[in-house]
């Protein structure tokens, strides 16, 4: 580490059933004058060797048999336990599978290879698939809880990316509050879809980008992210043409001095008076430049200036309220490990992969934002379902709160 930095090591691990304790002495005689050695209580020095172990798997194997009767002589058969699996793959191999694509982003082969070479299981990749689908079924109360939280928070982040079915392209869209990710797949990028995924009068203010499809929201409940204006603004400073670059300079500087002043905030420099007065001073020169930018500037980034102009209100929403984000970050960390997915397994083929991805991954990164463990709650889950118990809701997902 750089000099100065404070060092962190591993604790030592508490004595459980994991850990084995192998005691090392000295030789029995005293190498410098031969005397015999007394060994002390405690040792002076702890050195623990961490290791994995050999992995297997656990069959049942349920037999039914049948009987017959004495007296009619008409026969009847044994039937499964209704908590007992009806397919081949129990709560633990589905989980594994499940979070194997949505929080690792292996691909159905990749998963394939996996099971034969640490479990010494060998599964068809339609098999693999099957299994998928049954924990998309099982996943459905807990997209609808995520769903309805979501809808309801009163601080919401919203984005989109592309999504491949097969030849079609098709869209991944996602909205996020404090406590909960929901992903949503879709035909288009247009209005419908971002409608049946906020809902049609969204609860609370919703971070979005420029795009068109977030028009329907009411203005006053809606924040523009300040990231994507300002990459908008400094194409007009890169523009060659002098008047553009002029003015898309001053916009640039503008915008990093909202950054500036934001951030200061945060870190307590500054009071929320001399917040708030330095937001308008800025706020009045930034419309002052985009009025002339939507006069001079070239016919390209005059209609951007005009469309800024006209979104005045949604970019300064933040200064209402603090908990509003000032740019759209949230959301396009929610959205990398979906990226990525797609980059390494080439998109689904079927309405069945679809609804798996956007049940899975709302899971995974619903658990990153509640601190619990993907792999605890999607075994508590399948296991639920498959035993009839009831199903596990988390608390955060069950409240009506408009704190998220």
């Amino acid at each position: 580490a750089q000099p100065g930095h404070k060092g962190q090591r591993r604790e030592r691990h508490p004595h459980d059933e994991r850990l084995s304790v192998v005691p090392h002495y000295p030789a029995s005689d005293c190498p410098c004058c031969g005397g015999p050695l007394l060994a002390h209580a405690k040792p002076h020095r702890v050195h623990q060797v961490f290791d994995l172990p050999e992995v297997s798997y656990l069959v049942t194997e349920h037999q039914l048999f049948r009987a017959t009767c004495t007296r009619c002589l008409g026969a009847c058969e044994a039937t499964l336990p209704a908590t007992v699996s009806d397919t081949q793959m129990g709560t633990h191999l589905l989980s594994y599978i499940a979070l194997q694509s949505g929080q690792f982003h292996q691909s159905i082969s990749q998963i394939q290879q996996q099971l034969a070479q640490h479990f010494g299981l060998h599964f068809s990749r339609g098999a693999i698939s099957e299994a998928q689908g049954r924990v998309s079924a099982m996943l459905t109360p807990t997209h609808q809880a995520i769903k309805q939280q979501v809808q309801s928070a009163s601080h919401i982040h919203a984005d989109e990316t592309r999504h491949q079915r097969g030849g079609e392209r098709r869209w991944m869209w996602l909205a996020l509050s404090r406590v909960a990710v929901c992903f949503m797949t879709a035909y288009g990028r247009g209005q419908d879809a971002a409608k049946r995924l906020l809902g049609l009068a969204p609860a609370g203010v919703v971070v979005t980008d420029q795009y068109s499809g977030y028009r329907f929201i009411d203005p006053a409940q809606r924040q523009l992210c300040w990231a994507h204006v300002a990459r908008n603004v400094a194409a007009i400073a890169d523009s060659s043409e002098r008047v553009n670059h002029r003015i898309g300079a001053r916009l640039v500087l503008l915008a990093d001095l909202v950054f500036r002043i934001r951030h200061r905030r945060e870190s307590g420099q500054l009071s929320e008076e001399h917040y708030l007065r330095r937001l308008r001073r800025c706020r009045q020169r930034w419309l002052m430049q985009l009025e002339q930018g939507a006069l001079v500037c070239s016919k390209r980034y005059r209609g951007r200036c005009q469309l800024l102009l006209k979104d005045d209100d949604m970019l300064w929403r933040f200064m209402d309220d603090e908990a509003i984000a000032l740019t759209n970050n949230e959301a396009e960390r929610a959205l990398r490990g979906y990226v990525l997915w797609r980059k390494g397994s080439y998109g689904v083929w079927s309405q069945r992969g679809e609804q798996f991805r956007q049940r899975i991954m709302s899971l995974v990164e619903t658990a990153k934002r509640l601190r619990r463990c993907p792999q605890q709650w999607l075994r508590a889950i399948v296991r639920a379902c498959i035993e009839k118990t009831d199903y596990p809701i988390p608390v955060e997902l069950c409240a009506s709160s408009r704190s998220g």
